[in-house]
């Protein structure tokens, strides 16, 4: 079991850069994705950790992006239509294994909305302009790889995949 702990953080760690697409499930992330983080937020494998200094993440030079979605939840409403556990803890973990360099989308909410069909094009239009953004670091001479969190066709956000 540790050697595929080992393989999934290697796998993470060697990617360039980030995309996380994360649905809000019960004001949170899926348990599978936590699960994930789980599973290779391990020491000496994405953190150390030092008695006088405290943890420190372990990887750097990193870019993510992350996309969160939510039926009812949006910024700013009542307590009433959910609380935000799932950006939070999203970018508390990033920041905690070492990505600082993070871009955010939003699509909130994609039901309880009376412009839906506008939403969603401002939505896109956010992820476009922070695509345009998240690759301007030429790579000259280099495979650029990109860890991808999650699939448009699957809200659980069950996949890891691995471009090059």
């Amino acid at each position: 079991m540790w050697a595929q702990a080992q393989a999934l953080a290697d796998q993470f760690t060697s990617a360039d850069a980030y995309v996380f697409s994360v649905p809000m499930w019960n004001s949170g992330v899926s348990y599978v994705f936590k699960q994930w983080v789980d599973i290779i937020t391990q020491p000496g494998m994405v953190f150390g950790f030092d008695p006088a200094a405290g943890y420190s993440g372990l990887v750097h030079g990193k870019k993510a992006a992350t996309v969160y979605t939510s039926g009812v939840y949006s910024e700013g409403v009542p307590i009433e239509f959910g609380a935000d556990f799932h950006s939070t803890y999203v970018k508390d973990w990033l920041r905690f294994v070492g990505v600082t360099d993070v871009t955010e989308v939003r699509f909130q909410p994609t039901i309880l909305t009376g412009t839906p069909d506008q939403d969603l094009e401002a939505a896109l239009t956010a992820a476009r302009d922070a695509g345009k953004a998240f690759w301007l670091v030429p790579v000259i001479g280099t495979r650029r790889s990109v860890a991808l969190w999650g699939r448009a066709a699957d809200a659980s956000g069950a996949s890891c995949q691995s471009l090059t």
